[in-house]
């Protein structure tokens, strides 16, 4: 029974090694020959990889500007929309020519321990300029 125990866990051993340094993706990324970039600089690009940014919708502030009807607009309008919208990263670095796909080279991250992580940017402001033209002569 003991002896089922210990093959038990070098095929779980095996299995788990085959899967982090078993083909070219893996070792590309997690590898550790030279002429490999440093592993540092491996590492932080999966951590860039393997997190998601959501931006959410802007919230809107209004100005209101009054101006003389007699005076040229000394402003430019811009309708510059923000939206809602979530980034994703999906380009795999060169270095990983192995992988041949994101999944591929998520996996090979995961194998460091680096998992994917979901952050949410700071939610933008738009500003919505009304401009409301006034006659100051009215009263007179």
């Amino acid at each position: 029974m003991k002896s089922f125990a210990v093959i038990a866990t070098l095929i779980a051993a095996a299995a788990a090694a085959g899967h982090c340094g078993g083909d070219n993706c893996a070792r590309q990324v997690t590898g550790t020959r030279d002429g490999l970039r440093p592993v540092s600089s491996r590492q932080a690009d999966c951590s860039s990889f393997m997190q998601t940014t959501i931006v959410p919708d802007a919230t809107t502030t209004t100005v209101t500007v009054t101006v003389d009807p007699d005076e040229p607009a000394k402003f430019k309008r811009d309708d510059h929309q923000v939206r809602a919208a979530t980034e994703v990263p999906t380009a795999v670095p060169a270095y990983a020519s192995g992988c041949d796909s994101a999944s591929r080279y998520s996996s090979a991250c995961s194998c460091w321990g680096i998992t994917a992580t979901v952050t949410t940017a700071t939610q933008p402001t738009k500003t919505v300029t009304v401009t409301v033209t006034s006659d100051y002569c009215e009263d007179l």
